[in-house]
């Protein structure tokens, strides 16, 4: 969609957060095709409110808590973007408009070096038409003066939408030497449970920089926006990032097309890897982060590997 995108990492618990987060293949020099823009705004809270509490185990009362509020949109279209007939061999068109709420849980235990982190999160939405994203799309591209798309009367149809997340993440966090850097070394499984994606995950990860134990989180799983997910505890922390996670995917709507109405749908594949690679870092109270993801083909036939970028801002308060 012409420009590349935001994505924000989350604050520690010592200060809420507002975070834009704006995922594009565009700036990877690609015309828009297949996930070609994640928007998603949150507002995590700096602690949990007392009725998520109350529904954990007597184990989380220690830890560290964290709500957070979402409202985000996904957009999806084949790979020719100019042809106004449907493309029986390529991915449906297809938005995907969201809200959703999530707990996050951390649990430091910086005299053995570790931490494990959680995410929990339930999304309500609607895919098809009243997802907004035709209008979203052509009206940006009208702001640029760029091409328009041709495709957008073959998108699947609305249907509402539920999906329930959970990952969890186990890291080491050693230093390194006397420099004051420290690195991570991490692993993470997860999964989401609903008729716009039902799949298994798996991942491992690095970070290497400064103030990590304040900065340990789980990142959102696709299909939503998944910005690096930790801010930094002090005004000058950063760190470098790079993670690798395998998915067994049992539905994706934006393949497999409606669930109970007649759409366009395409063969997926049951396999997907993702790698990211980026740098976060902060200035003062605000948070930034930059990185580029490469996917895997998500469906037979498929032309390319996915591609896009992100570069996000968050402001603690």
């Amino acid at each position: 969609m012409g420009v590349f995108g935001l994505a924000i990492g989350i604050t520690p618990a010592v200060a809420g957060s507002l975070s834009l987060q704006l995922e594009n293949d565009s700036f990877d020099g690609a015309s828009d095709a297949d996930y070609t823009q994640g928007l998603r705004l949150s507002y995590t809270s700096d602690s949990a409110p007392g009725w998520m509490t109350s529904l954990l185990p007597d184990r989380y009362r220690e830890r560290e808590l964290r709500a957070q509020y979402i409202l985000g949109q996904a957009i999806f279209t084949p790979y020719e973007i100019f042809e106004a007939e449907l493309l029986e061999y390529d991915r449906p068109y297809a938005g995907w408009l969201y809200l959703g709420a999530g707990l996050h849980s951390v649990n430091l235990m910086p005299e053995s070096r570790l931490a494990v982190a959680e995410r929990f999160e339930v999304t309500v939405g609607i895919v098809g038409p009243s997802s907004g994203a035709e209008s979203a799309q052509r009206s940006f591209h009208r702001v640029l003066q760029t091409y328009d798309v041709n495709g957008w009367d073959n998108q699947l149809k609305d249907e509402a939408t539920l999906m329930l997340s959970y990952a969890r993440k186990w890291a080491h966090i050693q230093p390194l030497g006397e420099s004051g850097l420290n690195v991570e070394l991490s692993g993470t499984l997860g999964g989401n449970l609903g008729n716009v994606n039902t799949q298994l995950m798996s991942g491992v990860g690095l970070r290497v920089g400064r103030d990590l134990f304040s900065s340990v989180g789980v990142n959102a799983l696709a299909p939503a926006t998944a910005a690096p997910d930790g801010g930094m505890g002090s005004d000058a922390g950063w760190y470098l990032f790079s993670d690798f996670q395998v998915r067994f995917v049992n539905r994706d709507i934006f393949l497999d097309g409606n669930s109970f109405k007649e759409s366009h749908s395409v063969e997926k594949e049951p396999w997907v890897g993702e790698w990211r690679m980026g740098l976060v870092f902060s200035t003062g109270p605000l948070h930034w982060s930059l990185y580029h993801a490469r996917r895997s083909q998500e469906f037979v036939d498929q032309y390319a590997d996915v591609q896009f970028s992100g570069i996000g801002l968050s402001v603690s308060f």
